[in-house]
Order: C-alpha cells, then structure tokens, then sequence
C-alpha cells in the first residue's frame, strides 16, 4: 500500500507526524494559514514549492484509489471538509454555494486568493485518484461563481478548467 493509501486510510500519519483524522479536526483559523496539509490531502503528481515533502500521486495510487471504494470515500471526506470552509456543500456529485456568493463569505473570491491554488489541487487531486465526475462539478461551481461574482482572474479560470485534464 502507498503512502498516500495508507495516510487517506488513516494507517499511517503525513511527513509531519499528523494523521488525517488530527487534519480533518483542524478548524477554520488552522485551515487558513496551516499550508502544509492540503498537499497530503489532495495529492498530484507534480512537485510543489509549498511543501517538499508532499506525496506525488503514481500510477499504483491512481489504480488503488480507482479500485477501492473506502479510499474514493476518504478523499471525498477531506473534500467535504474543505468545502464547508470554502462556504460550499457536496450532496452526491452536486456542489453548490451555502450562503450566497460574495468575497465576504468564500474568501477564495477575493483577487489572488490562495485558497485559489487549493482549489485547483483539489480538482487535479480528484480527477487523479477515481473522483473525475466531482472534479468536474467542482470546477463548474467554481466557474460558474467566478463569471457571476467578476472577481476570480483569468489565470485562476485557466487552471480551475485545466486542473481537470490528467492522461488516462
């Protein structure tokens, strides 16, 4: 089993000693200025300067998280745990707004947010590890958001767009 396996499963803690459950405990204060967790919790399969010791997603993590439910069911626990901050909701493969959109209540629609970064990590990561169709969803939220609010840059639409094309 990966790494990236064994800590989604809660076998094993991340580099820094945390195990997802601890991560997934965190509250608002630490999942806004804590930027070490969100690699571990939706890895990619490219490097980051943020965290050096960030897990790269392989082939054998994408077979493993395509073939096993519980791993698709954790990842989509720490997904629904980042939504919730993010001012968002998941039912199924639906994500919507909680309360109406607005940089005042979801941070990542202020200029140059970067909680924009993690957004597009969190769609790669899902299309990656077996959760393609959320990844899409969670895109056309975040698409839909930034032309209705106006302030999300052309940039961060490019990458929320392009996070999703990974090669089979």
């Amino acid at each position: 089993m990966s790494n990236i396996a064994a800590f989604m499963l809660g076998e094993q803690p991340d580099q820094l000693g945390r195990y997802i459950h601890e991560i997934l405990a965190f509250d608002a204060f630490w999942l806004e200025h804590d930027h070490k967790y969100i690699q571990v919790l939706f890895p990619i399969d490219e490097g980051t300067k943020f965290n050096r010791h960030a897990p790269l997603v392989t082939d054998a993590d994408r077979t493993a998280f395509a073939n096993d439910p519980a791993l698709r069911a954790a990842h989509l626990q720490a997904l629904d745990k980042m939504l919730a901050f993010w001012g968002l909701a998941r039912e199924g493969e639906t994500i919507t707004p909680i309360l109406p959109l607005a940089p005042a209540t979801h941070v990542w629609l202020k200029p140059h947010d970067h909680n924009q970064l993690r957004l597009s990590r969190v769609i790669r990561s899902l299309a990656l590890l077996g959760n393609p169709a959320i990844a899409v969803q969670l895109s056309a939220c975040l698409l839909a958001a930034a032309d209705q609010t106006g302030s999300v840059s052309e940039k961060t639409r490019y990458h929320w767009q392009h996070a999703l094309m990974v090669s089979a």
